[in-house]
C-alpha cells in the first residue's frame, strides 16, 4: 500500500512538473552570417572585406504563464561582428534588444526597456534594405537609413504598447523618457503606428517625433558621444554620414512613413514613402559631429520613395529587386541634393535555417549635400565614396538557430 501511495505521489508530482515547465520557456536564438564584401569607391579605392548581410546576433527569449491569459515576456538579444567577435552596437551588451514586460490576449502587451520603434515594427516589411538587401550591413536603406526603417537607431529607456490584433488591424504607441532632470521633454521620443494585414495586402504607416537627436536617437550606441562628452579625439559622430550628418544640430527630429505590399502568386510588390524632417537647426550643440555649416533655425526635409519586388521562383531560390529615389530639399537656402539607388538580390536557401546570398547595391548622388558640398554617394554602412557613384555587392552565408 506504502508502494501504491509513493508511486502515485510520484506521477502527480511529475505531472505538476510537466504542467509548469509548460507554463514556462526559454528559448535561445541567433544568426551567424557572413560574406565578402567588395565595394568599388571607398575615398576613392577599392575595398575587399569579410561583413556580414545580416545582423549576427544570438539572444534569450521567454514567457511564464500568469493565468487568466496573462503572460510575463521578456527579450535580451546581443549583436555581434562574426569576423572579429567584437561586440555591435559600440559595445552593448544587448544593443539590440533588452525589455521586460506583460502580455494580455485581451488587452495587448506593455514593455519597457530598449526597444524597437512601433513604427519600424510596422513598416520595415516593405523595405528591401530590412527585408532581403543586407539588413545588417545597411547598404540597401534609403540614403543612409535617413528614416529609421531598418532600425539604425533602436530606441532606449522607452515604454511600449502593441494591441491584439483585431481581425487584421493592430495599433501599437511608444515613448522615451528623457531623463533629464527639470527638462521632461529633452531627449525624448514619440512613436506610434498603425498596421492591417488582410490576405495578399498589407498596409502600414507610422510618426515619430524625436527631441536632440543627435544624442537621444543617433546617439544610443555603446561608444556615442554625450552632451557632457569634451571635443577631443575620443568624441565620436553620432550621425557620421554626409547625407544627413551636417543636421547635427536639430533640436528635433520627425518622421513619416507608410508603406504596403500585396502578393500575387509567387510575387509580392512592395512600396514605401518616407518624410524626415530635421527641424530646429542649430539649436544643439553637437559634440564630435560633420563639419557642416552654422545653420540657423530652419528645417531640412528628405522625402523618399521606394518600390520593390521579390519573386520565390521555387521553394529553395528567391530573386529580388528595388529602386530607391531619396530627395534632400536643404535648408537655409542651400543646394539640395538627390539619391539614386538600385539593389539586386538573389537567396538561395539549403535547408529551412541555412542559406546562401549574392546581393548588389548601386547609389548616385548629385546637388549639394548637408555639409554644404557636392553631395557624393554615401551607402549606409561604409564610407563615402569619392565621386557621385559607388558600387558594392556581398557574396555569403546565413545560419539561423
Amino acid at each position: 500500500m506504502k508502494m501504491k501511495k509513493t508511486s502515485v505521489a510520484l506521477l502527480a508530482l511529475g505531472a505538476f512538473a510537466g504542467a509548469a515547465h509548460a507554463q514556462s520557456s526559454v528559448t535561445l536564438y541567433g544568426i551567424v552570417d557572413a560574406g565578402i564584401l567588395i565595394n568599388n569607391n571607398v575615398k576613392g579605392l577599392h575595398e575587399y572585406a569579410l561583413s556580414q548581410a545580416t545582423s549576427s546576433r544570438f539572444g534569450l527569449k521567454g514567457t511564464e504563464d500568469l493565468g487568466g491569459g496573462l503572460s510575463a515576456i521578456f527579450d535580451l538579444e546581443n549583436g555581434y561582428t562574426t569576423g572579429t567577435g567584437a561586440l555591435g552596437q559600440g559595445g552593448l551588451e544587448f544593443g539590440r534588444k533588452a525589455f521586460v514586460g506583460l502580455s494580455s490576449k485581451q488587452f495587448g502587451t506593455v514593455t519597457a526597456g530598449r526597444q524597437y520603434s512601433v513604427s519600424n515594427d510596422y513598416t520595415a516589411n516593405f523595405a528591401s534594405g530590412a527585408d532581403w538587401a543586407a539588413s545588417g550591413l545597411g547598404y540597401g536603406t534609403r540614403a543612409g537609413d535617413v528614416d529609421n526603417v531598418d532600425t539604425s537607431n533602436r530606441i532606449q529607456n522607452s515604454l511600449k504598447y502593441e494591441s491584439p490584433n483585431y481581425n487584421g488591424l493592430q495599433v501599437g504607441a511608444l515613448y522615451s523618457l528623457g531623463g533629464v532632470a527639470g527638462n521632461f521633454s529633452q531627449n525624448s521620443i514619440w512613436d506610434a503606428s498603425v498596421a492591417y494585414a488582410n490576405g495578399p495586402i498589407s498596409l502600414g504607416v507610422g510618426y515619430t517625433f524625436v527631441k536632440d537627436p543627435y544624442y537621444s536617437f543617433f546617439g544610443n550606441q555603446g561608444n556615442s558621444s554625450s552632451p557632457t562628452t569634451t571635443a577631443s579625439s575620443t568624441a565620436t559622430d553620432n550621425m557620421n554620414n554626409k547625407i544627413f550628418g551636417g543636421y547635427a544640430s536639430a533640436g528635433s527630429q520627425q518622421i513619416i512613413v507608410a508603406g504596403g505590399s500585396y502578393a500575387i502568386g509567387p510575387a509580392t510588390v512592395g512600396l514605401l514613402y518616407s518624410n524626415t524632417q530635421f527641424q530646429n537647426l542649430g539649436s544643439v550643440t553637437a559634440v564630435g559631429a560633420i563639419s557642416a555649416p552654422k545653420y540657423d533655425g530652419g528645417t531640412a526635409t528628405f522625402n523618399s520613395g521606394e518600390i520593390n519586388v521579390k519573386y520565390q521562383v521555387n521553394p529553395a531560390l528567391l530573386l529580388a529587386g528595388a529602386y530607391i529615389y531619396t530627395h534632400n530639399s536643404g535648408a537655409d537656402n542651400l543646394g539640395s541634393a538627390k539619391y539614386n539607388q538600385f539593389n539586386l538580390g538573389a537567396i538561395y536557401s539549403l535547408s529551412k535555417r541555412t542559406s546562401l546570398y549574392a546581393i548588389g547595391f548601386y547609389e548616385t548622388a548629385s546637388g549639394i549635400d548637408s555639409t554644404g558640398k557636392a553631395a557624393v554617394a554615401d551607402l549606409d554602412g561604409s564610407a563615402f565614396s569619392a565621386d557621385k557613384h559607388q558600387l558594392a555587392g556581398i557574396f555569403g552565408i546565413t545560419h539561423k538557430f
